[in-house]
């Protein structure tokens, strides 16, 4: 007979293991019950297939929507669908989350290979691991997979669980979900690719960076035959559409190793959350619907101005640009930084700055529009009020100066003294007029006269946009026009101006802005036969380099500095030098 003590210590090994069994199934029940992919979807912004295009319509990108896992009236597009299952999961339709026969048979063909050709796992076993496990090779995983497996086939249609393995799937270069696979490497819709496209599409599956085409295009071609063969022996093609299709020659978007538009991720986001805001107070999508978004970008503004910013030095220096078109306020090149491949960071709309120099405008207009004369005089000398003493940005001071030579020289001292005797009050009413203000409130502080607030590139260039649009600002836009299935307009920019400023001050401003170019600070700007009215801009230590200029019809801003706030070896004549070079270049390029 057994004492108590030793019926204790005979079943606590079974006592330990029952709980942890109990622990192990329910925490797997739990998690895989708690999943939830219609939230996913309700999540996802873009929820329409699109295509955004330059302002002469030629695409910058395209993308199918993701499929809606929520909607089972939307199935699977009958290609994809057979190629996928015919590639990756041949029972897929008949087995419930495990392929016992697919396991032996992989198991025989890897054995007799004697390495791992073919996998034993089911399309809801990949499925499994996208959402809730790792590629780690453990016997625990191997269980944790098969019982998320049998559950998610309990609670999901198979047109369920293959909508969130082809949303979710990653198939090389970036791409997660077939949408984006096909973006990438076909800039195309789902629905526009070939037999051809989607075998080498399923292909990639088993190791993206291996059997990627823009790595290795022959092996890519070896794998997207062998998916077409598996589908002439299961009987998803006949004979004829298999050599056709293997006979196909594949054209891929090339990736030249620069910066392709297509990528720029920043710009692309920026235009869609534009259009969304414009499409949900205008048009209630349907399923097939797609959206065709005419940006207002210039081509070839937009390259060159990338290209230029993409070589400025040091390496780690940022760099943003916005061009607005002054009487419609549409932006023709939006550059969010060096590189927005890598950094996603929108320094045209999201980096605010001190404005440094750039906003010394709003004093001068404030000054001129009370009847002042640019000719008036001033004393640009050391001064002093309470406890602040600012001095020039040059150390010079010249004493008794005109208000254009005090815009000229860019004197500190001088749109001081004319914010004190307007009231910094007055000078915060008239910015905000001209948009400024509202990223970062401005305080009645002095310092505030001199740009020791930030704003954005956007909103600073914008306002010397307005100048140059004679006086009337114009919100600006990316966006000319949103049609339903490449047909219907369902929005159309139709900019409304209002006048800020008085024809004779825009006159008297102008002068200012054209005389800083052509004997001030701005002179690197300078572009022969061509009246360039302008301002630098540099906030302490250099940490911020401006340039904003206008030119004919249309301003450009220019900011350059470090993301970290670093103190930079450049100036404001370097933004200018920038600036000079793109419009140079652009106007001889639209």
């Amino acid at each position: 007979m057994l004492t108590q003590k030793q019926k204790i210590l005979f079943y606590l090994p079974s006592l330990v293991l029952l709980l942890w069994l109990y622990f192990f199934l329910a925490n797997i029940i739990k998690s895989t019950l708690s999943y939830d992919p219609f939230k996913e979807d309700l999540l996802n912004k873009v929820n329409f297939s699109y295509r955004i295009e330059f302002n002469n319509n030629e695409a910058i990108s395209k993308l199918s929507r993701k499929f809606d896992i929520s909607n089972e009236d939307e199935t699977v597009p009958l290609l994809i669908k057979n190629v996928f299952i015919a590639a990756e999961d041949k029972r897929y339709l008949k087995h419930h989350g495990i392929d016992i026969l697919g396991l032996i048979r992989a198991s025989l063909i890897n054995l007799k290979n004697g390495s791992i050709v073919e996998g034993g796992s089911t399309i809801t076993q990949q499925v499994s691991r996208l959402i809730f496990l790792s590629n780690e090779l453990s016997f625990f995983r191997k269980i944790k997979e098969i019982l998320i497996s049998l559950i998610m086939e309990m609670r999901f249609s198979k047109n369920q669980i293959l909508k969130i393995y082809l949303n979710k799937i990653y198939l090389g270069s970036g791409a997660n979900g077939i949408n984006e696979a096909a973006k990438i490497y076909f800039g195309k819709f789902i629905h526009e690719l070939t037999l051809s496209e989607v075998a080498l599409l399923a292909g990639l599956t088993p190791a993206p960076s291996i059997y990627s085409p823009y790595k290795n295009y022959e092996l890519a071609i070896q794998n997207r035959n062998k998916v077409l063969n598996s589908l002439y022996k299961n009987g998803f093609i006949n004979k004829s559409e298999l050599y056709e299709s293997t006979k196909e020659t594949i054209k891929l978007n090339q990736k030249s190793g620069k910066i392709n538009l297509e990528d720029d991720k920043t710009l692309i986001n920026f235009i869609l959350e534009k259009a969304i805001k414009k499409i949900k107070l205008n048009y209630d999508l349907k399923l097939d619907d797609y959206i065709v978004i005419q940006s207002s970008l210039f081509r070839n503004w937009q390259k060159e101005a990338q290209k230029i910013a993409s070589n400025i030095k040091p390496k780690d220096i940022e760099v943003a640009l916005i061009s607005i078109e002054s009487n419609s306020g549409l932006i023709r090149a939006f550059v969010s930084g060096k590189n927005p491949l890598i950094n996603e960071f929108n320094r045209v709309t999201n980096a605010i700055r001190p404005l440094g120099s750039t906003f010394k405008i709003i004093p001068y207009i404030g000054i001129l529009s009370i009847g002042k004369n640019i000719n008036d005089l001033y004393y640009d000398e050391p001064t002093c009020w309470d406890e602040y003493c600012p001095r020039n940005f040059s150390q010079k001071y010249r004493g008794k100066i005109s208000l254009i030579d005090s815009f000229k020289y860019s004197s500190n001292i001088v749109p001081i003294k004319i914010s004190t005797e307007l009231g910094l009050r007055n000078i915060i009413s008239l910015a905000n007029l001209f948009g400024l203000g509202y990223k970062q409130k401005f305080n009645e502080v002095l310092p505030l006269a001199i740009g020791a607030y930030g704003d954005s590139l956007l909103n600073i260039s914008n306002a010397y946009s307005a100048i140059n649009n004679d006086g009337k600002i114009i919100k600006p836009e990316i966006i000319k026009k949103i049609k339903l299935n490449n047909k219907k307009i369902i929005w159309l920019n139709k900019p409304i101006e209002k006048r800020i400023m008085s024809k004779k001050v825009i006159k008297n401003i102008n002068k200012l802005l054209e005389k800083s170019i052509k004997e001030g600070n701005g002179i690197a700007a300078a572009i022969n036969s061509e009246r360039v009215f302008g301002k630098t801009g540099t906030s302490d230590n250099y940490r911020d380099l401006w340039f904003i200029g206008s030119i004919r019809n249309i301003t450009t801003g220019i900011w350059i500095g470090f993301d970290d706030n670093r103190k930079t070896i450049l100036s404001s004549g370097d933004a200018a030098g920038f600036w000079k070079i793109y419009k140079t270049r652009s106007l001889l390029n639209k």
